[in-house]
């Protein structure tokens, strides 16, 4: 199975409503709830700025809210761009996760683009866990699949993903 968790920092000179609208412009039916900060001592949670975020947002669900991120990535022809700058740098060692970000201000449009260094006042961070090394593999079939002249060259169903 499929698990994804969608986040984004809130910053006090940000405005909600379009962080919400940044959010759910690249992910299907994503439930957003706010996430109070922690106050754990830590500046882990501070801006280059040196400013905390007010609060978090976020959402989970399953490899079903990635749909319009897939239709995105193509209508964009940027397959092989988030491939290589997101899944390829962000996969984990024991290649069961994925993590990246993606620019808040470019996703309020629409447009699903990787943020070449961490932004000032944060990214829409993404987080992707399978049950098994194949089942990722499948998911970058269909999410980020190999392309020829930035086409793809075999569209899989989402249904393969997540086939026994």
């Amino acid at each position: 199975m499929i698990h994804v968790k969608v986040s984004a920092a809130v910053y006090p000179t940000e405005d909600l409503e379009k962080v919400i609208k940044a959010v759910s412009s690249l992910f299907t039916d994503i439930e957003l709830e706010k996430e109070a900060i922690e106050a754990t001592g830590s500046e882990a949670t501070e801006s280059e700025t040196g400013v905390s975020p007010s609060f978090f947002l976020s959402g989970e669900g399953e490899i079903d809210i990635l749909q319009t991120l897939h239709r995105l990535i193509r209508r964009e022809e940027i397959i092989d761009s988030i491939r290589n700058k997101a899944f390829g740098k962000g996969l984990s060692l024991d290649g069961l996760s994925v993590r990246f970000s993606l620019n808040k201000q470019a996703a309020f449009v629409g447009i699903p683009s990787v943020p070449a260094q961490e932004e000032s006042l944060g990214s829409i961070e993404v987080f992707i866990r399978a049950d098994s090394q194949e089942e990722m593999e499948r998911l970058f079939e269909w999410l980020l699949p190999l392309t020829e002249d930035g086409k793809p060259v075999i569209e899989v169903d989402m249904d393969y993903v997540e086939r026994d």
